[in-house]
């Protein structure tokens, strides 16, 4: 043997071992971090802003006035008179048909309110 060799360096478990793969798992937690980040950034934005328009909107509806009828005629109570009324008014033109005088008036009622 030469004098000026020297042997190969010899293995042992304390060394640290570089596979080609762990570079790329490396930097890839950066990216996952960067990209957490990112998303809990926007997700805090999103709420934040949905709590502003919620808050915004109860403060409109406390300013509001309390909504109230453009007039008497069209209040619920008046509607449901109105409707009772049209409904005697077809009973009385229609009847109940049991002789055929009435049958005749529901007819002769049923064909005015077709031409009108």
């Amino acid at each position: 043997m030469p004098a000026n060799f020297s042997a190969p360096r010899t293995f042992s478990a304390t060394s640290q071992v570089h596979p080609s793969y762990l570079p790329a798992l490396h930097k890839s937690g950066r990216i996952e971090r960067r990209l957490a980040t990112a998303t809990v950034a926007a997700v805090g934005i999103g709420y934040g802003l949905a709590k502003y328009r919620a808050y915004q909107a109860e403060q409109w509806q406390q300013q509001q006035p309390p909504q109230s009828f453009r007039n008497a005629e069209a209040s619920p109570a008046t509607v449901a008179v109105a409707a009772n009324a049209q409904n005697e008014a077809v009973e009385n033109a229609y009847g109940d048909r049991t002789t055929l005088a009435e049958l005749e008036a529901a007819v002769v009622a049923y064909e005015h309110r077709q031409k009108s």
